[in-house]
């Protein structure tokens, strides 16, 4: 995938390919995360521009809603992701209704959450909304770290104690559960021993299903639904709950979330009478 999308065609068709198979999949809404990255013939400026316009095209023509969250990985040096940032802060004031969010992932193992404080204290600042990876591996004390900084979604929270869950709920951060992925990384033994049950049936904390990347983890949304309601008994009403979640922790705006709930409820609406 990073070959195909080292130049500008190369990730015009990749971006357009992404957005085509979600909506293959039903998908009516989705947030895309991408890294820009620079190369001989590309910057990142240029790697943000072709990203938000192939966006701005490929969702009318796929009738399907598209944010972009811009991604930091953490494993890159500071440099880069200030770089990033900047951009970031840049491309939303041009694309506003496009650029949403930032986004941090990576090797949970290399850099630190600390290092990128500021960079993230300052996106906050301008009003970006976030969603970090947290707690995606065992480390404590950097996933305290974050939540006592304050964010709106948590990737993966694997590793989140009860303590953290509790205040992931005063906080109202929403946790993104990826099955497939998880089992795949090895950050848990298997389906029946991940945290999505627990958090979902035990717990006030607003939990929703996440694909990851469909392509790296071989997966969809719809067999993420699946698996959920395979491995963990999910009725139709848990579903439409896991739905609804997934609408109201988007960073859409409040117009969009109405006419996305819309659009779910009626789905689920004629399911019902039909079954």
């Amino acid at each position: 995938m990073h070959e195909l999308t080292s130049s500008s065609k190369g990730l015009e068709l990749a971006t357009e390919l992404v957005i085509r198979d979600f909506a293959r999949d039903k998908v009516i809404y989705l947030e895309l995360r991408s890294t820009p990255r620079c190369f001989a013939d590309m910057s990142r400026r240029d790697y943000l521009k072709v990203l938000v316009e192939t966006i701005e095209s490929a969702q009318k023509a796929h009738n399907i809603v598209v944010k972009l969250l811009i991604s930091i990985d953490r494993s890159q040096p500071t440099e880069v992701a200030g770089e990033i940032v900047t951009l970031a802060e840049e491309i939303k004031k041009k694309y506003p209704n496009i650029v949403k969010g930032l986004d941090l992932s990576g090797d949970p193992f290399q850099g630190t959450f600390k290092s990128l404080h500021p960079l993230l204290k300052k996106s906050k600042d301008a009003n970006f909304s976030l969603a970090l990876h947290c707690a995606e591996v065992d480390t404590v004390k950097e996933a305290q770290e974050m939540l006592d900084f304050g964010f709106q979604r948590c990737g993966h929270g694997t590793f989140l104690n009860e303590e953290q869950l509790l205040q992931c709920v005063k906080q109202n951060i929403t946790i993104e559960c990826c099955l497939t992925s998880n089992i795949k990384c090895a950050t848990v033994k298997s389906y029946d021993s991940h945290h999505f049950p627990n958090i979902f049936r035990n717990t006030q904390c607003r939990v929703v299903l996440c694909s990851d990347d469909c392509g790296i983890f071989d997966t969809t949304l719809t067999q993420e639904f699946l698996k959920a309601h395979k491995f963990y008994q999910l009725s139709k009403n848990d579903i439409q709950r896991l739905s609804v979640n997934a609408i109201e922790a988007s960073f859409a705006d409040d117009q969009e979330k109405a006419l996305i709930k819309q659009k779910v409820m009626e789905y689920f609406r004629e399911s019902s009478d039909n079954s």
